[in-house]
């Protein structure tokens, strides 16, 4: 009985650095996914999928294989050093660009690569194919890249809102479609992102994924199930575009509030519900004539080659470098580094009117500090200004994202017709970058002015900016921002929209008076 004890403690150390080096590259990934899951409600179904990986595979350790390791451990080590390179050297960028996503899918496929090399390196092609599906099921949890996510959505959009225009006219009401707005006697629905149906179709492909899984499907079982999670998402959200569409030309959009929230959380259910009973009744139909089945004891635990352990002290020590390293050179930047907290927008300038920020804005983009004025020019033509911030932190840089004016103002039925020269404002000596787009209301030219703005000197030839909207998401500012030791404390957005003119040069000038009046400027704070 000592002799058996002494032998499992040995194992359990052989498995320990195995543990160590596997939780430092897991944790990397999930690091760099985490904030998107936590502020993009559609993502917000990421926090359960580590657990549920963790679940599929403790339920693929009690039917495995017998071990048939690889004859060459040399070589299958070496497929696992490039994504543990890419884990350690991407975090300088990560600290610097936290709204780039593709940090994180590929920090996501480096930790799928690296544990099928685990397991591959200990229980050969038996284990690789056992164990496959529950470690590449993470991949479901890493959010699309912001172009392809931002076209798919707008085009559920505009098809609910063409559909639920359809049955409004069915129904017999007066309805006008604008784009994502549907014009109702009662006033303007907007089909938003909510309403795409982009959170639950994303949710039922996890779940369709595993409830195959679970009751252990064929491929054509499984592929079944992923169409009908589509199938039941696309349905759902009809439904609910047309039934909030109806309830507003009934009850006036007043009584959406009450609605919109249910109406969300029941198509969720409706869709995993659906999918829970469809997979049951598949399971039910293969196994009601099926004996109950005792599954055999599984093999015994391969040994850890002193090899594999050598490798995973190696990825550990790296890892644990990389994070110091990053960290280091960002704080020895930080010390003396000015930043912007000394300039500010004063609300209630002469001549505007404050206009309040919706609550769902609010939810939507995080912002603690900001608010919303409209004025009129010397030509009587309509104004609208915004002015948000954000702390520093992670969540500033995935939040300010959200908005996308080609996005927020498509949502309303404008039509970008394109964007122009970005330029620059000087007010005050604070030099303020805007990218600026022409758009379309119904035949009549709107510009809008938008600038994303790093919480620091703006003018400062060290301190680039950090965010797309900015034009330095090219390769050369990233890497400008890394080298200066930049990263993210904070940010602010300031845009402008006016009616009525396409003459950018005239409307520069407008906006430049009212930056002149509005913005303050103090001395500028040094961060500890």
């Amino acid at each position: 009985m000592k002799l058996e004890n002494s032998a499992n403690r040995s194992s359990l150390r052989d498995f320990l650095p195995l543990a160590a080096g596997l939780a430092a590259v897991w944790w990397l990934a999930i690091r760099m996914l985490w904030t998107d899951w936590e502020i993009d409600p559609q993502y917000s179904y990421g926090f359960l999928v580590p657990l549920l990986c963790v679940g599929l595979f403790l339920q693929r350790w009690g039917d495995r294989p017998a071990a048939a390791p690889p004859a060459n451990l040399s070589r299958n080590l070496l497929l696992a050093l490039p994504p543990l390179v890419f884990l350690a050297g991407i975090q300088p960028f990560f600290e610097a660009n936290p709204e780039w996503r593709i940090p994180g899918m590929f920090g996501a496929i480096s930790a799928v690569t690296i544990s099928l090399v685990l397991v591959h390196s200990l229980g050969g092609r038996p284990w690789l194919r056992h164990f496959f599906f529950p470690i590449a099921f993470f991949l479901i949890a890493v959010p699309w890249p912001r172009n392809a996510e931002e076209a798919f959505m707008g085009f559920l959009m505009e098809k609910n809102a063409i559909a639920a225009l359809e049955v409004l006219h069915w129904c017999g009401f007066e309805a006008v479609r604008r784009g994502n707005l549907i014009s109702v006697p009662g006033g303007l629905i907007g089909v938003e992102e909510a309403c795409s149906g982009v959170r639950s179709m994303q949710s039922g492909l996890m779940a369709s994924l595993f409830f195959g899984e679970i009751f252990r499907f064929g491929i054509f079982t499984r592929g079944m199930l992923v169409f009908s999670a589509l199938g039941f998402a696309i349905f759902g959200n009809f439904i609910r575009a047309t039934t909030l569409s109806l309830v507003a030309a009934t009850q006036g959009l007043a009584a959406l509030e009450s609605w919109h929230d249910a109406a969300g959380f029941a198509t969720l259910g409706f869709t995993l519900g659906s999918l829970w009973l469809l997979s049951y009744a598949l399971h039910y139909r293969r196994t009601r004539h099926m004996p109950p089945q005792k599954l055999p004891p599984p093999p015994p635990t391969p040994e850890v080659p002193g090899q594999l352990r050598r490798a995973a002290y190696f990825g550990f020590t790296l890892l644990v470098l990389s994070l110091g390293g990053t960290e280091a050179w960002y704080r020895l930047h930080e010390r003396q580094t000015p930043s912007s907290a000394g300039w500010t927008i004063r609300e209630g300038t002469a001549g505007t009117k404050p206009v309040p920020v919706a609550d769902k804005t609010r939810r939507i983009l995080f912002f603690p500090e900001g608010f919303s004025e409209t004025f009129r020019d010397a030509q009587e033509r309509p104004w609208q200004f915004f002015y948000f911030r954000w702390p520093a932190g992670r969540t500033a840089a995935q939040a300010i994202n959200i908005h996308n004016p080609e996005i927020c103002l498509g949502s309303i039925g404008m039509k970008m017709v394109r964007q122009l020269e970005p330029l620059e404002i000087r007010a005050k000596g604070i030099i303020l970058p805007f990218n600026v787009y022409l758009f379309s209301d119904r035949g009549r030219p709107i510009l809008v002015f938008h600038s994303i703005i790093a919480d620091r000197q703006p003018n400062s030839h060290n301190a680039p900016m950090l965010e797309s909207e900015t034009g330095i998401s090219s390769s050369e500012g990233r890497w400008a921002a890394v080298a200066s030791g930049v990263r993210n404390r904070g940010q602010r957005l300031l845009e402008a929209a006016v009616w009525g003119t396409d003459h950018v040069a005239e409307a520069s000038v407008v906006l430049q008076r009212y930056l002149e009046q509005s913005l303050e400027v103090g001395t500028p704070a040094v961060q500890p």
